[in-house]
């Protein structure tokens, strides 16, 4: 089961659709908002393949080229160790959120979580 979680947070995205597919995940256009900063992203659409061997683990990250001020996704397959070990992020870009992270055993079985950033928004608590 891939479940869901609400996470607020100052690098929000608006009008995100993350949809499980019988292949794998369709994510709509969206944008991803940060004080005055507006990133656009594009539709995109990958396959969760299982391996035959070994379980696989599928991380969408969003990250940030500083330099160039642009916003992309980063999406990494990585093998599970016999422990249950994977790599996680270890790209030179700036990690903004890590969008997804899907387990696919080798029946195809999928298990994980889709983090859904929405705007923080600050209560007075007073």
């Amino acid at each position: 089961m891939i479940e869901r979680r609400n996470v607020p947070a100052a690098w929000y995205i608006e009008n995100m659709e993350i949809t499980e597919t019988d292949t794998g995940i369709e994510i709509s256009a969206c944008v991803l908002k940060h004080n005055e900063d507006i990133f656009p992203f594009e539709a995109v659409s990958f396959d969760l393949i299982p391996d035959d061997k070994v379980q696989v683990t599928y991380d969408l990250y969003i990250t940030l080229d500083s330099k160039a001020n642009e916003m992309d996704y980063t999406l990494v397959r990585s093998y599970v160790d016999s422990d249950g070990y994977y790599p996680g992020y270890r790209g030179d870009k700036r990690l903004i959120h890590t969008l997804l992270t899907i387990e696919v055993d080798m029946k195809g079985k999928r298990t994980g979580v889709i983090y859904l950033y929405h705007k923080w928004e600050a209560k007075n608590e007073t």
